[in-house]
């Protein structure tokens, strides 16, 4: 069978068991048969379903296992769904695949544009895995000039369908830098040793996006949300540590900690009269103030 043939057929098998199981061999024969553009209407030898297991397994670190009632079901299902790249690569494919396989459909499918990161993926993933240094020509949307930074690439981080690289420079200092701003990447002779005490999600732990203010320290912020923002808050955390703790009649109070920065204030603001900042007070009184600099625009006008 042809490499994207498998690929299709692991992630057909992942997507049926995850969203119809715990399901039998024999379950899975009949939705296989009925899926023709990969079954041919064949049912699905034992050895083939057991090697499909054993890949996904190797690939992306998602077990299928079987219960005492000879039904298969996804083992680590929390695995499957947490941020991690093996959850995220089939959660990707399955995604990718299922509109490769209706692009007969494109012109009612609308995505969001994202700057382009495949450029210099590569060659930082690559520096990444050899623990080369790296020589990046950068701009930033401030800056009139190109910069060049030397930096050890010590993780990457996908925010708001943009890619960023972190990297340690020669002083000790960590550097934030996103691909689609970078000009340039180049290898050079140069190695370097992580620091065996870097943990990459440690490190954004308290971090609303991927601003590192580290001016700011990580405080408790309580939130009210009205009308409808409570369930969409809900559905879609601002943050790993939020909690809701409160319920009214129109009303909902959330708890985060986390380090008020730059980015957090403009996610509040663009909640507009959907949410209220209650704790801390100086937080309150910031977001305050940018409504009243932001009604003060209209005003002028």
């Amino acid at each position: 069978m042809k490499l994207a043939l498998m690929i299709r057929a692991y992630v057909w098998l992942y997507d049926t068991i995850r969203l119809y199981g715990p399901l039998t061999r024999a379950m899975i024969n009949e939705m296989w048969m009925a899926e023709e553009s990969l079954s041919n209407g064949n049912p699905m030898p034992r050895q083939t379903f057991n090697n499909y297991r054993d890949e996904i397994e190797s690939l992306f670190g998602i077990s299928i296992a079987c219960d005492k009632q000879y039904r298969y079901y996804i083992e680590n299902q929390r695995l499957a769904q947490a941020s991690r790249i093996e959850g995220l690569l089939m959660n990707a494919l399955s995604i990718d695949l299922t509109l490769l396989e209706n692009k007969h459909l494109s012109e009612r499918i609308l995505l969001e544009p994202n700057p382009s990161a495949g450029t210099f993926m590569k060659p930082i993933l690559k520096a990444m895995s050899k623990s080369r240094v790296i020589d990046i020509d950068y701009k930033r949307y401030e800056d009139a000039d190109v910069k060049t930074h030397r930096v050890e690439p010590y993780c990457m981080k996908q925010y708001h369908q943009r890619w960023f690289l972190l990297g340690r420079k020669s002083d000790g200092f960590m550097i934030l830098l996103a691909l689609d701003r970078m000009k340039s990447v180049e290898k050079t002779g140069e190695h370097f040793t992580i620091d065996p005490a870097f943990d990459a999600q440690k490190y954004f732990e308290d971090c609303f996006g991927v601003v590192l203010d580290q001016r700011k320290e990580a405080e408790r912020i309580v939130i009210r949300a009205f009308g409808t923002e409570p369930q969409y808050l809900r559905d879609l955390k601002l943050h790993h540590s939020q909690r809701e703790i409160a319920v009214g009649d129109d009303y909902s109070d959330f708890e985060l900690y986390l380090r008020p920065t730059l980015d957090f204030e403009g996610k509040l603001m663009e909640r507009g009269d959907r949410i209220k900042v209650l704790e801390p007070q100086h937080l309150a009184e910031k977001i305050r103030e940018k409504h009243k600099s932001s009604v003060k625009l209209y005003e002028e006008t």
